[in-house]
C-alpha cells in the first residue's frame, strides 16, 4: 500500500536530496580545519555551531507544530543553509567561514520538520504510515552514501564543488517540497468542499 503511493516516493527522493545537502556534518572537523587552527582548537570550534543548531531546531519545530505549518519551516532553514554554503564558496576569510558553519548547521531544523511532515502527510492507516516512514528513511540513506563521496581531499580547502552540490540539492529539496505543499493544499480544498456539500463540521486537514 505504501510503496504504491507516489507521495511516498516523492518524499523519499526529497529527503534523499536533503540528506546529500547535509552531508557536511560528517566532515565538519575537516571544514573547521580550513580556518587554519591547530587540531585542538579546530575540534573545540566544532561545538558552538551545533549548540546553535540545537536551539534553532527546537524553536523551529515547536513553532511549526504550534501554527500547523510545515513547508516554510523546512524551506527557511534550508535557504539559510544555502546562504552559509555561498559564504563558504565565496571566501576563505576565517570569520566568514566560521559564520557559514553556523548557518549550515541550523539546516537540520528543516530536516527534523520534514520527518514530522512525512507522518502528517500519510496519516492513515497506521500500518501504511509506519511502512512509509521506514521506507522513506531507509531510501534516504542513499543520500548518506552519495554524500560521503562529495568531499574529496583534492577539492579542499575551499571545497567549492562540494558546496555547489549542497546548494543544488538544497534547492531541489525546496522545489520538491513546494510542489508537494501545493498538492496537499489541493487535497485540503477538496476535503473542505466535500464537507460543505455534506454539511459536516471541519475535519481532518493535511499540514502544508
Amino acid at each position: 500500500m505504501a510503496i504504491g503511493d507516489w507521495k511516498v516516493w516523492w518524499l523519499a527522493v526529497a529527503l534523499t536530496a536533503m540528506v546529500v545537502s547535509l552531508s557536511f556534518n560528517a566532515f565538519f572537523p575537516t571544514l573547521s580545519a580550513t580556518m587554519g587552527y591547530n587540531r585542538t582548537v579546530t575540534l573545540l570550534l566544532c561545538a558552538p555551531p551545533w549548540g546553535f543548531a540545537t536551539i534553532v531546531a527546537f524553536v523551529v519545530t515547536r513553532h511549526s507544530d504550534r501554527v500547523g505549518e510545515r513547508f516554510w519551516h523546512i524551506a527557511i532553514p534550508l535557504l539559510v543553509g544555502i546562504v552559509g554554503f555561498v559564504i563558504a564558496v565565496s571566501t576563505m576569510n576565517t570569520a566568514a567561514r566560521y559564520v557559514s558553519l553556523f548557518l549550515m548547521a541550523q539546516s537540520y531544523a528543516g530536516f527534523i520538520t520534514f520527518l514530522a511532515w512525512i507522518s502528517n502527510s500519510i496519516p492513515r492507516p497506521p500500518s501504511k504510515r509506519a511502512v512509509a516512514l521506514a521506507f522513506i528513511n531507509a531510501f534516504a540513506q542513499l543520500g548518506n552514501i552519495a554524500g560521503s563521496y562529495i568531499w574529496p581531499t583534492h577539492w579542499g580547502p575551499s571545497y567549492k564543488f562540494s558546496y555547489a552540490i549542497c546548494i543544488s540539492t538544497s534547492g531541489l529539496t525546496i522545489v520538491m517540497c513546494y510542489i508537494f505543499k501545493r498538492h496537499l493544499e489541493s487535497l485540503n480544498k477538496k476535503l473542505e468542499e466535500k464537507e460543505q456539500e455534506e454539511g459536516r463540521p471541519k475535519g481532518f486537514r493535511f499540514l502544508a
